[in-house]
């Protein structure tokens, strides 16, 4: 089954999902009998064409190829080319009761993938949606569908609108929709994506389509330039929800500097998480830093570089003498924070002097590393260029090598490699964030698994991530998973942390969905990120309960599973 374009891409894909996998076992949505939902597919056929609509082994495509269990498998896939489709595949589900999953790319790895949250939900893929539908380089904004990849806006400002580079994640193959929808983020100072959405539209659970912002208005010269609409703003209503189908998004592009320096900060010892906490925090309330720093171990740098085998092949976690000798092989701090500038040249000089005020006032230790690029000879900079000498992803390029890096663990004799993470959410606490560290990273290597820690340093907060890698295949390794995340997540609570997304193994169903007689085996699963925002009796998550029953409500039985966190 062919997902992309660009072939490399495509082998990525399928190395994924489909080499040496099985297929999943037959399953049919619930309550729906095999000849009656043999009928719902032939409908569903007439929609989008016969080769649009698949089962079987096409199925894999579909599934988590991280996934530990068979709590995730759809009943079929369907995959429309127009906002048409979608609304007839949508009035069609409304009928028969059927649960839909949308999905753009599949690619929301480690958290579910493309796999659906109920068993034997359709799939709905937008990935045939890829058209980019506008760039605007004096305004800098482009107009995306679904099916549109970070690889594929990247190559296409580059090819065509040079002037803008896309804010692009770490792996850019996933679905710019999709990523921003789930909040997910990128790298150049627009890289909080949902921030930066002006003017969604929007299928709606009765088929109807809703655009947002000024988008609204028909024809409207600032549908992409001014996000706010007259009333209620409800863009938020489609981050991380099912209370709709996102088949548009203008979204902001950043225009190419003059200037470009790439800096990198080295904390040597583990304790140096605080200083560096510090200082960071402080400049990034004086905006002298632009992107969002990434902040990792040693052990999450060198993943892209070699393999554990290379350094230990016993058993559990690497020794901290060999994690010392790491350092030394390649060059390292125990910490390592990457960040940006740009502008003038005058302009990235100032903040890295400030930057060098700060370091020294807060984390005298550090070492600092920075390389200037400035435009010469009246030549513009050139991102193609910059990206032989600096990550990619920081001045609009995309890449796919760093997927490699999940198979960091696998032992020597191989294995399917995976990972999952747990994200929680801290302040800009020095002292807060050094404990939760320590004692996470204990807890991870007491279940035998390396600590990989790291995340992004934003205005106002921070995200440490602790990355999990391990071996789909090996039953030890998927059973040790879930019990290291269930520790995080305890442990989690004792701090009152709040968690920034997560599999679909740790989320549940709705009581007002359950309401709706659509049930399976799901049903009763904890909930385990939305019960944390507990104020009032969970006010909040009864009030999005609320606004997705009253469609329902209105249109009989209407129903869509969350969607919009996996359309990557």
């Amino acid at each position: 089954m062919k997902l992309y374009v660009d072939e490399s891409l495509q082998q990525a894909h399928e190395s994924s999902f489909v080499t040496g996998r099985v297929p999943p076992r037959e399953v049919l949505p619930p309550g729906l009998s095999k000849a009656r939902f043999d009928h719902v597919l032939q409908q569903f056929r007439s929609v989008v064409g016969p080769e649009n609509v698949h089962t079987g082994s096409n199925l894999l495509n579909f599934v988590d190829p991280f996934g530990v269990n068979e709590d995730h498998i759809p009943s079929a896939a369907v995959c429309p080319a127009s906002v048409n489709d979608i609304q007839n595949i949508v009035r069609m589900a409304n009928c028969h009761k059927i649960p839909l999953w949308t999905t753009s790319k599949g690619k929301n790895l480690g958290y579910g993938g493309p796999a659906p949250l109920v068993l034997g939900s359709v799939v709905v893929s937008l990935h045939r949606m890829s058209q980019i539908l506008e760039v605007n380089e004096k305004m800098a904004y482009a107009v995306v569908e679904p099916g549109v990849s970070f690889h594929d806006l990247a190559q296409h400002c580059t090819e065509h609108n040079p002037s803008v580079w896309p804010s692009v994640p770490f792996i850019s193959w996933g679905s710019v929709v999709g990523n921003t929808l789930d909040r997910g983020f990128g790298y150049n100072p627009l890289g909080e994506h949902h921030h930066h959405i002006c003017g969604l539209e929007v299928v709606l659970p009765n088929g109807e389509l809703l655009r947002t912002g000024q988008w609204a208005a028909d024809n409207c010269s600032i549908s992409h330039t001014h996000k706010s609409s007259f009333g209620p703003q409800v863009d938020g209503l489609f981050l991380q929800s099912n209370l709709g189908i996102v088949t548009k998004m203008g979204i902001g592009m950043y225009p190419r500097p003059q200037a470009y320096m790439s800096l990198a900060v080295h904390g040597q010892e583990h304790q140096d998480l605080e200083g560096l906490i510090e200082a960071f925090a402080q400049l990034r309330r004086e905006d002298i830093i632009q992107n969002d720093p990434l902040i990792g171990n040693i052990l999450g740098a060198v993943s892209t570089l070699t393999q554990k085998s290379e350094y230990y092949q016993g058993k559990g976690p690497i020794p901290p003498i060999i994690i010392e000798k790491m350092k030394q092989d390649f060059k390292l701090g125990h910490w390592i924070i990457m960040f940006d500038f740009y502008g003038t040249e005058d302009m990235i000089l100032a903040r890295l002097s400030r930057t060098k005020e700060v370091l020294t006032q807060r984390c005298p230790s550090a070492k600092l590393e920075h390389t200037l690029h400035v435009e010469k000879d009246g030549k513009p900079l050139d991102n193609k260029v910059l990206a032989n000498s600096t990550r990619p992803e920081v001045v609009g390029m995309g890449r796919i090598d760093s997927v490699k890096m999940v198979s960091f663990a696998l032992p020597p004799d191989g294995g399917h490699p995976a990972h999952t993470d747990f994200v929680p959410v801290l302040p800009h606490d020095s002292k807060f964030a050094l404990r939760w560290v320590q004692e996470a990273e204990k807890i991870c290597k007491d279940h035998g698994f390396d600590a990989f820690t790291g995340g992004h340093i934003f205005k106002k907060h921070l995200l440490i991530t602790h990355m999990i890698y391990y071996d789909s295949d090996n039953k030890d390794d998927t059973e040790n998973v879930q019990r290291l995340w269930t520790d995080l997540e305890q442990h989690a609570k004792n701090y009152n942390l709040t968690n920034y997304r997560s599999h679909l193994d740790n989320m549940g169903r709705s009581t007002s969905l359950r309401s709706l007689e659509c049930m399976n085996h799901a049903d009763g699963q904890k909930d385990r990120i939305q019960d944390v925002y507990n104020y009032n009796n969970h006010a909040y998550r009864r009030f999005v309960e609320d606004i997705k029953v009253l469609p329902q409500a209105l249109t009989k039985y209407i129903w869509m599973d969350r969607q919009d966190a996996n359309q990557m």
